[in-house]
């Protein structure tokens, strides 16, 4: 189960932050952002969601102004759908 669960983490967080990156950028005009996992394990590890609008440095989530963390919420919302 630990294996099958592991595989299929990893798949979809690839294919979520892809489109995550994608909605960003296109969202934002321009920036960037990722999703990274805060961990060894995949099964136990924590998500890390950073963010750099344009003309701005990388950013966690929580530093980010409340339009903007808005708006990284929504693309990551639409990412996962």
């Amino acid at each position: 189960i630990n294996t099958d669960s592991r595989r299929l983490f990893t798949e979809l967080l690839t294919a979520v932050r892809g489109h995550f990156q994608e909605l960003f950028r296109k969202l934002f005009a321009g920036g960037a952002a990722d999703i990274v996992l805060d961990g060894a394990d995949v099964l136990e590890a924590g998500i890390e969601i950073t963010a750099r609008p344009p003309g701005n440095e990388p950013q966690r989530l929580s530093l980010l102004s409340g339009g903007e963390r808005a708006l990284t919420a929504v693309a990551l919302l639409l990412a996962i759908f």
